[in-house]
């Protein structure tokens, strides 16, 4: 018996969201709004009526970089060209805390896949990579546009 070729399910996935990812960011530009701004909308389009203690739960990103670099999990290095710059950097530790909190959804969703039969696993990625473009070719046009 053959050992199961790895699915592309999960790294479609991820692909299409960091398309959306990229979507957000066009559209935050466009109107002049922080990413924080927009989770704002996006949590109030979801919610019948939120109370600024509820939305204030479920946007916590007030002092990120700060809280980031409290946790260990980024550092501010020197912007190699430009002086008046920075550059966040990722630490070992964060990728030990990706790994460790992220990393079962990788093997949930590579376990769901496994299930699937080939045909299946082939639609589902097809999808994903389909979806992923479209979003893209929104980014895109809106660039151009």
């Amino acid at each position: 018996m053959s050992p199961t070729p790895p699915s592309r399910i999960q790294p479609n996935l991820r692909r299409f969201e960091l398309a959306r990812q990229q979507l957000i960011a066009q559209v935050c530009r466009k109107h002049h709004v922080s990413r924080t701004e927009f989770d704002a909308l996006d949590e109030l389009s979801q919610a019948d009526g939120l109370t600024p203690g509820e939305l204030g739960e479920r946007l916590s990103v007030t002092a990120l970089l700060d809280r980031l670099e409290r946790l260990g999990w980024a550092s501010r290095e020197p912007h190699p060209d430009d002086r008046r710059k920075v550059v966040v950097r990722g630490t070992p530790t964060a990728v030990e805390v990706g790994i460790a909190e992220i990393g079962p959804l990788v093997v949930a969703v590579n376990d769901v896949a496994s299930h699937l039969s080939s045909r299946d696993q082939r639609l589902i990625e097809r999808f994903l990579d389909d979806a992923a473009d479209a979003v893209m070719a929104v980014v895109d046009a809106r660039r151009s546009g």
